[in-house]
């Protein structure tokens, strides 16, 4: 039996596996709801190849996940 840490604070899940060579995972799980306007721009700076990933909408409502979605003073771009 494996004993597993997770902590999902915050933007980013981590997780630990004990005795287990690089059982360290971390990954963000933020969403960030956008304005229409936003999701327009964003639209309008990709051009024919699409919103990037991190850009979809749900139920109609245009929303950022992941990097895209922490706040600008987090992100390294």
């Amino acid at each position: 039996m494996s004993v597993m840490i997770l902590d999902a604070g915050n933007s980013i899940i981590k997780a630990k596996i004990a005795r287990r060579e690089r059982g360290e995972i971390a990954f963000p799980h933020a969403i960030k709801h956008l304005t229409d306007a936003e999701y327009t721009s964003i639209l309008a700076r990709s051009g024919a190849s699409g919103p990037p990933q991190d850009y979809l909408r749900i139920n109609g409502q245009p929303y950022a996940v992941g990097t895209s979605a922490e706040p600008v003073a987090c992100q390294s771009s």
